[in-house]
Parts: C-alpha cells; structure tokens; sequence
C-alpha cells in the first residue's frame, strides 16, 4: 500500500528554529540603554529641568506687574511706561535692549539701561538730554538741548532765553538748527547782564537788545566769533550809534 502525506500550510517543521520576539517598543529599547550606561539620573533631571523650565516661562506668576522709573524730569513716567510696552508681558519673554531702543526715541531721553527683576518688576533707568536754552513764541515755552532738539513743553528761569519772532512755535520732537542754538549761547555769554532781550527770525536772523536800548543785528548763525570781536569794539563807543548792523562783519554798519 502506498500512503501519502502533505504538509499542512502554516505547520512549522519541528526543526525549523523559531524567530525570536520584537521588543515591546523602541522606547523600551532605549530606556534600558540608558539604564545600562548609566545614565538614567542624568536623563532623568533634564526632563524635570525641561518641565520646570516651560513653567516658569508661561507661568502667571513671572509677568511684569510693575515697571519703575527712575532719572526722569521731563519725560513723563506714564508716557516712558506705555512706550515700553511691556506691562503684562512674560518678564523672561522680554527683549530689554528692544524696550530700551523704543524708550530713547522720546525726545527728552539720551540714552537707557532696562533690567528685570523677578518675579514682576522692569526697571527703567533714563538718563534725559540736558536743556540750555528756553525758545519762546508767543507764549509758548520750550526746553531745547544744545544740538538744537526740542525736549518739552516747559519754562526755566536759570536758563537763556530766546524769543521767536515770526512763524509758528517748533513742536516737541522737532529740531532746530544746532548751529543757531551754539550762535545764540555764544551771544549770551559775550552779553551778559549787557544783554536785555535776544530774538531770532528766520528771514533776518539774530538780533540782541542790549542796555540803554541799542540794538545790535547778528544775522546768520555763521562768524559769529568775529561778529562779537566787532561787537566789542563797537560797545566801547556805543553813544555814537544806536542801531548796530553785523551781519557782515567785514562792513559793519550803524545809525
């Protein structure tokens, strides 16, 4: 008798060798390979340093609550904090030389130091430009530096004083030649107590009133070295004129 025999599909010859099973996971994997270099509690404390850190950069509790200014006269702390712009802000999410470059493009602010300090403050330290002469139109008062930028809204007796005689009065902000502003603190100082009233037009120039009436015409903000050299030479006869006329110095005139 012949008799037959087929393999059923899927039956494994018993000695065919067997595969081995998969790892779990590939996480599994490299778990153990961490636990066996060694390295797990140093694995370890950068996951907690990474979960420590994303609280404290998106926790309430480090938002910037309050801002403190400090060294300011002219600028107004309200107008400094708004321009900052970072109340409410994440204090770490804070970019303190951008808030510093935004601060010092107000016109009364030279220069600015920003720091943070946890939990909420900022800390703005300004340092303002420095008035040296008040310009008067009208009356309209105000403070203006020595390269000529307009600072504030503002009177000050210490100060030199100019008076604008034509045209509408420079706004805060706005800049007036600073060759005119050194002309005039020139004039000033070469015066003294002699000067009684100093004006600018900007068709005519500078004109100086000085004691007992006399009046003495500058002109344009340029040779004024030699202007005043002339102007001394001239107040030691000043009762022989009345009006003087410098704008060209080489051809002074009088009446």
């Amino acid at each position: 008798m012949i008799a037959s025999f087929r393999r059923s599909k899927g039956r494994r010859r018993a000695d065919q060798p067997q595969k081995k099973p998969r790892s779990s996971s590939r996480w599994g994997g490299l778990l153990r390979r961490i636990i066996a270099s060694g390295r797990l509690p140093a694995f370890l404390l950068s996951v907690g340093l990474a979960v420590i850190a994303f609280g404290f950069l998106f926790s309430q509790d480090f938002v910037v609550r309050t801002i403190i200014v400090q060294g300011n006269t002219l600028a107004l702390a309200d107008s400094i904090v708004t321009t900052s712009n970072a109340l409410d802000q994440q204090i770490f999410r804070i970019d303190t030389q951008a808030v510093a470059r935004r601060i010092a493009a107000l016109p009364a602010v030279a220069s600015v130091e920003v720091s943070a300090e946890l939990p909420d403050h900022l800390i703005i330290r300004v340092h303002e430009r420095a008035p040296v002469i008040i310009w008067k139109t009208g009356d309209q008062a105000m403070l203006v530096d020595q390269h000529g930028w307009v600072l504030a809204k503002a009177d000050d007796q210490t100060l030199p004083r100019v008076l604008q005689t034509d045209g509408d009065s420079p706004v805060v902000g706005s800049r007036i030649e600073p060759e005119v502003i050194q002309a005039l603190l020139a004039v000033n100082q070469r015066l003294g107590l002699q000067l009684m009233t100093l004006e600018y037009d900007h068709t005519t120039g500078i004109t100086a009133h000085v004691s007992d009436g006399h009046i003495v015409m500058l002109g344009a903000p340029d040779q004024i070295p030699v202007k005043l050299n002339v102007l001394d030479a001239a107040m030691a006869i000043q009762d022989q004129w009345h009006r003087l006329d410098l704008r060209e110095p080489d051809r002074p005139a009088y009446k």
